[in-house]
């Protein structure tokens, strides 16, 4: 149960900050133009890739191995880039935002799949109270 918890905290945590990169990648860079406000659709985009993501492998187990490996993968790749054009300063050079971006987002994408699980697919609790028609043991 406490698992359960920890996992969907961390999933929707995840998956502020996946909204919350592309954000402020669109309120921070200087529009050119007026071609700013097509910065404001990677949000709803990356919030669909990491929901559809989770949705599919936490749902079932795909057999198809390439959309297994391709899908995850594109879909930290593009977060990542929103997080490398974000270019926070950090207080150190260590991590590096190469680095940091996509293990915070492999792991976040992790959790989600699993916070997934939990509540709608391979690992739902099917426990159902015991009733006097059940046989014993």
């Amino acid at each position: 149960m406490l698992t359960r918890h920890v996992v969907t905290f961390l999933g929707v945590c995840r998956l502020v900050l996946v909204a919350a990169v592309p954000s402020a990648v669109a309120l921070t860079t200087p529009a050119a133009g007026d071609d700013g406000w097509v910065l404001w659709f990677f949000v709803p985009m990356n919030m669909g890739l990491h929901l559809t993501i989770a949705s599919a492998f936490g749902s079932r187990q795909l057999g198809t191995l390439a959309f297994s490996w391709i899908a995850p993968l594109f879909t930290i790749g593009l977060t990542t880039l929103n997080g490398l054009a974000l270019d926070q300063r950090w207080p150190a050079d260590w991590p590096p935002p190469w680095l940091l971006w996509p293990t915070l987002f492999a792991f976040g994408l992790t959790a989600l799949t699993f916070a997934w699980r939990f509540w709608f697919g391979q690992l739902q609790d099917t426990r159902r109270p015991a009733t006097s028609q059940d046989p014993p043991g």
